[in-house]
């Protein structure tokens, strides 16, 4: 790391450790962040999240459907002392994403956070840097990037990283939603920030607009309904109900994203390592489907995607081609049906849809030739 101290580099201890003064590391946090990358860097104060009941509650009524990693424990994810002792500080960081690239629509969409290489790696390398810079003046950190037992929307609201729109997203006046939150719990008492006044007015479109109806009233996400959590982190079958909902989504849904008036204007200086490839853009869904295993990790191994894997893909799009395809996709569907009884499933369901939906009988043989 190239070390950004600032004003504290002369202030050093024996033992090597900075004087921890909190506004010369809040200074230097901030600075070093900037120059890693983060669009913003605000500090909350550690306890119990205020939001808490409202997570118990969520998990009360079934709205983490098959998540259940979401229910482990959830008193230590409310409260940033049972993860790391002596916590007092969380720190928000915001970091850009956004992609200029679409594929086209009957070809199969991929949400805009995953169009090109996975987040996580690219933001912990960063984080980790800042760690680094925050055991210079003593402190004792933990950071995570959307996979650790943290509220890290609370957090976020509570220092004013944004505010928590209807959707249950952060948005911010300028970026609207598109950034990833990562969080750092230090045991280094930082002066918080206050939070910001609440943007969304009397917009509704994001709960209005939502295919399934999964936003709830109080800015939650029943995942039971959503089609993020249905072609991405479910792995079964889906629902026949769903289906016809998920429209040509090959991986996530971006509608709540899409449709915020704060995420109207592009991030020309987002991290280009978020946007789509040429290939990615370009290339046919049934080619994209007719990849073996090699050519699966071979495409997406620095990819969200790859979360799915192979199986999830050819399910996703199974669904695609029954909304979006024509006859002449059913002999392709067909031949998709040896890859496991999962995908032969959503194969079949595809092709008696194309045949009803072209005035056809799901049953003739004739038209499957």
């Amino acid at each position: 790391m190239k070390k950004i101290l600032g004003r504290g580099d002369s202030l050093v201890h024996d033992a090597g450790v900075l004087t921890p003064d909190p506004a010369v590391i809040k200074d230097s946090l901030c600075a070093v962040s900037r120059q890693l990358g983060f669009s913003g860097c605000r500090v909350a104060r550690a306890g119990k999240c205020p939001h808490a009941e409202k997570l118990f509650q969520w998990l009360e009524r079934g709205w983490h459907a098959g998540m259940e990693w979401m229910a482990r424990a959830p008193e230590r994810r409310a409260n940033p002392g049972e993860v790391l002792p002596g916590c007092r500080s969380v720190i928000c960081l915001s970091y850009d994403y956004d992609s200029p690239a679409v594929r086209p629509e009957r070809e199969g969409s991929i949400c805009l956070y995953a169009h090109g290489k996975d987040y996580h790696g690219i933001v912990e390398e960063k984080l980790s840097d800042l760690v680094e810079l925050l055991s210079l003046y003593g402190g004792e950190q933990k950071g995570y990037v959307d996979a650790g037992p943290v509220m890290e929307r609370d957090h976020a609201e509570a220092c004013g990283l944004g505010w928590r729109g209807r959707s249950g997203l952060i948005v911010r006046r300028k970026g609207g939603s598109r950034f990833f939150i990562a969080t750092l719990l230090t045991t280094l008492e930082l002066e918080p920030d206050a939070p910001v006044s609440h943007g969304c007015g009397s917009c509704r479109r994001c709960v209005d607009l939502c295919p399934t109806g999964a936003i709830m009233e109080n800015g939650q996400v029943d995942a039971g309904r959503c089609l993020s959590y249905w072609t991405i982190e479910h792995r079964g079958s889906i629902p026949e109900e769903i289906r016809p909902l998920i429209g040509s989504r090959l991986y996530g849904c971006d509608t709540c994203v899409t449709v915020c008036p704060w995420n109207r204007k592009s991030l020309p200086e987002a991290d280009e390592r978020f946007r789509m490839s040429r290939l990615l853009a370009s290339i046919p869904l049934r080619d994209l489907l007719s990849l073996d295993a090699d050519g699966f990790a071979a495409l997406f191994r620095h990819s969200p995607v790859k979360r799915i894997k192979r199986e999830g893909l050819l399910r996703n799009g199974c669904i695609v081609l029954g909304n979006a395809g024509t006859p002449d996709d059913i002999g392709f569907l067909e031949s998709l049906s040896g890859e496991s009884s999962l995908v032969a499933e959503h194969a079949s369901w595809a092709a008696d849809r194309i045949l009803r939906r072209h005035g056809q009988d799901a049953c003739s043989s004739g038209a499957r030739d």
